[in-house]
């Protein structure tokens, strides 16, 4: 009877436990390598500045092409690198939280032409994203600060009032 547990106990596929994180981070480096190969770091660290730039127009002042360019070489000079740095320190992050199938299966999609594709894209999906959200930020902002305050002071906490409505 032992036996045939041994072997009942065998025959089951090992958990991912028998993975070892050096494994894990080391597969999530190649999905980070492949990654980065497409994306467009200048194009995500622009979509930092332009809601800036668009509030001061829209407050009536234009910008020349030289401060616009002075200003997205001060984003460039001040982000690029510790981007690139925290993209690349994220192997140990997803090492213990994914499992190495989850990892090996992020790389070999972003190896095909389709997963090259969507990260070349993250940045103008981030762009499209970014008014809405801030606006939502914006929004919500008001009603959420003095919560927040009592929440940390030990307070009762404030009604909360309703969010104004946005006008399409």
């Amino acid at each position: 009877m032992k036996s045939l547990l041994l072997v009942a106990l065998l025959a089951l596929p090992l958990p991912s436990l028998a993975e070892t994180r050096e494994e894990r981070v080391a597969a999530a480096a190649e999905y980070i390598d492949l990654a980065l190969e497409g994306f467009d770091m200048a194009a995500m660290i622009e979509t930092m500045y332009q809601p800036i730039l668009q509030q001061v127009a829209a407050g009536g002042q234009t910008q020349t092409e030289a401060q616009v360019a002075q200003i997205r070489q001060l984003y460039l000079d001040t982000y690029e690198g510790p981007m690139n740095t925290l993209m690349r320190d994220q192997a140990g992050i997803m090492a213990d939280m994914m499992t190495l199938a989850e990892i090996t299966a992020l790389r070999d999609f972003y190896a095909t032409p389709e997963g090259k594709s969507v990260m070349a894209k993250l940045p103008q999906l981030t762009a499209a994203q970014q008014p809405g959200i801030i606006q939502l930020i914006n929004d919500n902002m008001e009603s959420l600060m003095p919560q927040v305050l009592a929440i940390i002071n030990g307070e009762a906490t404030p009604a909360a009032t309703a969010a104004p409505t946005v006008q399409p």
